[in-house]
C-alpha cells in the first residue's frame, strides 16, 4: 500500500512538535520540477526540526484535506505553472481568499492543491492560517532532476518558508 502523505518529522522526546506549525511539501520525485515542493520541505526540515512538523504529499486533494485537518497553522509548498519565469517563488495567503487554480495548472496531480483549498473552504475545514508557496517550474516530464532555476528557487523558498514558520510560532 502506498501512503499518499508521509511524515518526515518525528516527535521530540518531550512531545515538543505537537504545537509546531505544519509544513506540507507537495510533489512527485519522478516528474522533474514537480518535485520542487518536497525538496523545499526537506530543506526546511533540516533547518528547523524540531520547531516545525514536515510531511510530504503527492498532492491528492483528499490527502491534503486529511493532512491539514484540525491544524491551525499550515504552510504548503508546491510546484506551479503559471507562465511566470522558471524559478519564480510566489507566496499566497489562501486563508484570505480563493486560490487561483490557473497558478497550479501544470501540476501532475488530478485534483490538486487549488481544488483542495477551495473544497476545504466550502466545507468549513480550511486552517485558520494557510499560506501557499509556489515554485514556478518549467519541466514536468519524467525524470528526477530539477531544472537549474527551480533548484535555485527551492533553496530560496526553503529560507522564506523557514521565516514564515518561525514567525508563526511567536
Amino acid at each position: 500500500m502506498h501512503l499518499v502523505c508521509d511524515a518526515l518529522s518525528e516527535a521530540a522526546p518531550d512531545g515538543g512538535l505537537t504545537d509546531a506549525p505544519l509544513l506540507i511539501g507537495v510533489g512527485h520525485e519522478g516528474r522533474c520540477d514537480d518535485a520542487a515542493g518536497v525538496r523545499a520541505a526537506r530543506l526546511v526540515r533540516a533547518l528547523l526540526w524540531p520547531r516545525a512538523r514536515v510531511i510530504e504529499c503527492a498532492g491528492d486533494a483528499t490527502a491534503l484535506l486529511e493532512a491539514w485537518q484540525g491544524e491551525p497553522v499550515v504552510v504548503v509548498v508546491d510546484a506551479m505553472s503559471s507562465g511566470s519565469p522558471a524559478g519564480t517563488v510566489r507566496r499566497l495567503d489562501a486563508s484570505r481568499g480563493p486560490l487561483n487554480a490557473e497558478l497550479f495548472r501544470g501540476s501532475s496531480h488530478g485534483l490538486g492543491l487549488a481544488e483542495a483549498v477551495e473544497l476545504a473552504r466550502s466545507l468549513g475545514q480550511l486552517p485558520s492560517s494557510l499560506v501557499i508557496f509556489g515554485i514556478e517550474g518549467t519541466d514536468f516530464g519524467l525524470g528526477t532532476r530539477l531544472s537549474f532555476p527551480v533548484e535555485c528557487a527551492v533553496r530560496e523558498a526553503a529560507l522564506l518558508i523557514s521565516e514564515e514558520l518561525l514567525a508563526a510560532r511567536n
